[in-house]
C-alpha cells in the first residue's frame, strides 16, 4: 500500500486527494490548521469534539468559541459560506445559544444524532463514510479537470492532541486503529467480490501537536517522505529562508499496537529485517528517515508516526 502523508502540506499545483478534516476537542494547532484549511474548499463544524473542512458538525461550546475567535482573528469568515457543494451541520447537544445562533445565521443546517452508544468521533467518521461520494463529487465540480483516474476514497485527517490526558490520547489511537481496520476490511471485501468499490473513506491520519500518525495494516507499505530535514545530511543549511522548505523532521517511530509484530524496513538510519518488536521488549522509536521514500513490511498492524517540520508544530 502507498502512503503520501505530506501531500496535504505541500505548496504545489499537484492535485491533492479529496479529504475531510476533523478537529478533536483540543486547542487548535493553528500552523497545521492554516495549511490544511488552504487545501480545503470550505470550512464547517462538527459534533461534540469534531469539525471538518468539507462537512460535518460541532456542539462543544468551548471549541466552537475557540474556532470563532481563530477565524475572526484571521478574517476567514468567507470560508464558512454555505453552498451547493458544502453541506455543513451542527449537532445541537450542549451548544451555547449564541454559538448556535451564529451558525444558523450563516445558513448552517442543524442536525441531531440520538445515538448514545457511539463516540462522537465514530459518529462523524460514519457520517463521512456515508457521504463520501457526495463530498468527492462536490470537489470535482469546483476544480479543474482531474487526471484520468477516478477518486473513490475520501482521506480523513484528524487533528487531535496527544499531550494531554493519557486516557484521551489512547482513545484517539484506539479509534484510529479501529476505523483503519474497518476501512481495510471494507476494501478487501469489495476486492474479493470483484465489484467496483463505491466512494468511501480512505486513509486516516492523526495530526497532533508535533506528529502525523497512521496505522499500517499487515502487508508491505511504501511511504513518501520528501523534503525531510536531515541535519548534516540533507545538504541544506537550516537557515530561516530554508525553514519553509521542509515538510518533516527526521524522527520516526513504529509501534506495535495489538501484540508482538515482525517488521522489515528500508530507508531508515537503522533498518531491520524480520525484526521482533513488542511492548515490554524492543520498540522502534527515534529512528531517522534517510530516503525520500521509505518502506515498512509488517505481519500485523503497527502504528507509524512521523515528526512534522518545525513550521507545522503547534506554538505553545
Amino acid at each position: 500500500m502507498e502512503w503520501d502523508p505530506t501531500q496535504f502540506f505541500r505548496e504545489s499545483d499537484d492535485p491533492v486527494a479529496p479529504f475531510a478534516l476533523l478537529v478533536l476537542n483540543q486547542p487548535i494547532n493553528e500552523r497545521a490548521f492554516t495549511v490544511l484549511n488552504d487545501h480545503g474548499k470550505s470550512l464547517s463544524l462538527s459534533n461534540h469534539d469534531l469539525f471538518t473542512v468539507y462537512l460535518v458538525r460541532i456542539s462543544n461550546a468551548a471549541l466552537a468559541s475557540s474556532i470563532l475567535h481563530y477565524l475572526r482573528r484571521r478574517r476567514r469568515k468567507p470560508l464558512l459560506r454555505h453552498d451547493a457543494n458544502s453541506q455543513p451541520g451542527i449537532n445541537r447537544h450542549s451548544i451555547r445559544p449564541s454559538v448556535r445562533a451564529h451558525y444558523e445565521r450563516l445558513g448552517v443546517r442543524i442536525l441531531k444524532d440520538a445515538d448514545q452508544y457511539s463516540t462522537d468521533f465514530t459518529k462523524c467518521l460514519k457520517y463521512l463514510s456515508a457521504h463520501a461520494a457526495e463530498i468527492i463529487a462536490g470537489r470535482r465540480a469546483t476544480l479543474p479537470p482531474p487526471p484520468p483516474r477516478r477518486d473513490t476514497r475520501l482521506e480523513i485527517l484528524v487533528m487531535g492532541g496527544l499531550g494531554g490526558r493519557v486516557d484521551q490520547a489512547l482513545s484517539q489511537i484506539h479509534h484510529l486503529y479501529v476505523m483503519t481496520r474497518e476501512v481495510a476490511e471494507s476494501a478487501a471485501a469489495a476486492a474479493a467480490a470483484a465489484v467496483e468499490e463505491e466512494a468511501t473513506v480512505g486513509n486516516l491520519y492523526l495530526i497532533s501537536e508535533e506528529s502525523i500518525t497512521f496505522v499500517l495494516q499487515s502487508g508491505k507499505h511504501t511511504i513518501r517522505t520528501p523534503r525531510t530535514n536531515r541535519p548534516g545530511i540533507s545538504g541544506r543549511g537550516g537557515s530561516r529562508e530554508e525553514e519553509g522548505f521542509y515538510l518533516l523532521e527526521e524522527n520516526v517511530g513504529i509501534i506495535p499496537l495489538s501484540g508482538p509484530a515482525r517488521i522489515t524496513t528500508h530507508g531508515f538510519e537503522w533498518d531491520v529485517a524480520d525484526w521482533l518488536t513488542e511492548i515490554g521488549g524492543r520498540v522502534s522509536t527515534s529512528n531517522h528517515i534517510r530516503a525520500d521514500v521509505v518502506s515498512v513490511e509488517t505481519r500485523v498492524p503497527v502504528l507509524f508516526t512521523l515528526e512534522l517540520a518545525e513550521r507545522f508544530k503547534r506554538v505553545r
